[in-house]
C-alpha cells in the first residue's frame, strides 16, 4: 500500500485526495501504511470492475503471483479470524455428518427419524450458504463480533440465493478439479472463480459496506 500513489487514484477519480505539502525530518511508516491503506478501501468501493477491461486483463496477466499474493495478504489479515472459524466448522461438520448418519440409517423406523434427516439436511443447506458468504462478509465488513459474522453470513446467503448457489457451484467445480486433476488447477490457479464469485456479488457488498462504513462513522 505504500507504493500506490494516491494522485494516481484521485486522477482516476476513486479518491478525493490533496496532497499536504510538509516538510518530514522522520516518515512515520506506521501511520503512513494507515492512511494510505484507508485511502484504497474507499478507492475500492469507488472501482467499478465491469467497467474496467485492464483489472480483467491485469488479474489474467499476473494470475502466476497474484493468486498466491491475495492468499498470503488474506491469511496475513484474517488468520486468528480463519483460525477461530475453521475449528467451529469443523466442530459443526462433524456433527451435522453425524446426525446425517444417524437419521438416514434409521430413516424407516419412524416419523421422528424421517424429521430429524430433513432438518438436518436444512441445516447442512443454511450452513452451506453462510460459508460461502462467510470470507466475504469477513473481507467487507470490520469490527463486528464472531456471531455477528456468522449471523450476517447466513443472512445474505439468503438474500441473494441465486447468487448464492451459483457461487457454490464454482467452489465445488474448483474442488473437484483440484481432487481429480490437481496439475489443471495448479496451472490455472483460482483467479477465474474468485473473479467470478467477486463480480456476482460486488455490488451487493459495496453497497452494504458503505452503509456499516457510515454508520460506524
Amino acid at each position: 500500500p505504500l507504493y500506490i500513489s494516491p494522485e494516481f487514484l484521485a486522477s482516476d477519480g476513486l479518491i478525493s485526495y490533496k496532497e499536504e505539502k510538509k516538510e518530514y525530518s522522520d516518515i512515520d511508516y506506521e501511520k503512513a501504511y494507515r492512511k494510505n491503506n484507508e485511502l484504497l478501501k474507499t478507492a475500492f468501493k469507488n472501482f467499478r470492475p465491469n467497467e474496467s477491461n485492464a483489472f480483467t486483463v491485469f488479474c489474467i496477466k499476473n494470475s502466476h503471483w497474484l493468486d498466491n499474493y491475495a492468499v498470503f495478504m488474506a491469511f496475513k489479515k484474517y488468520y486468528v479470524k480463519s483460525l477461530i472459524y475453521t475449528v467451529i466448522i469443523l466442530v459443526i461438520a462433524v456433527l451435522l455428518l453425524n446426525s446425517y448418519s444417524v437419521f438416514n440409517a434409521h430413516y424407516s423406523e419412524g416419523v421422528a427419524y424421517i424429521i430429524g434427516y430433513y432438518l438436518t439436511l436444512s441445516v447442512i443447506l443454511v450452513v452451506i450458504l453462510g460459508l460461502v458468504q462467510l470470507p466475504l462478509v469477513l473481507v467487507n465488513f470490520d469490527g463486528l463480533g464472531l456471531l455477528q459474522y456468522l449471523k450476517l453470513s447466513i443472512i445474505l446467503g439468503f438474500k441473494d440465493i441465486l447468487s448464492s448457489a451459483i457461487s457454490v457451484v464454482i467452489i465445488g467445480l474448483l474442488v473437484i478439479v483440484g481432487v481429480v486433476y490437481p496439475t489443471i488447477l495448479a496451472v490455472i490457479g483460482i483467479s477465474g472463480g474468485v473473479y467470478l464469485i467477486t463480480k456476482l456479488t460486488y455490488r451487493k457488498y459495496s453497497v452494504l459496506s458503505s452503509r456499516h462504513s457510515s454508520v460506524e462513522e
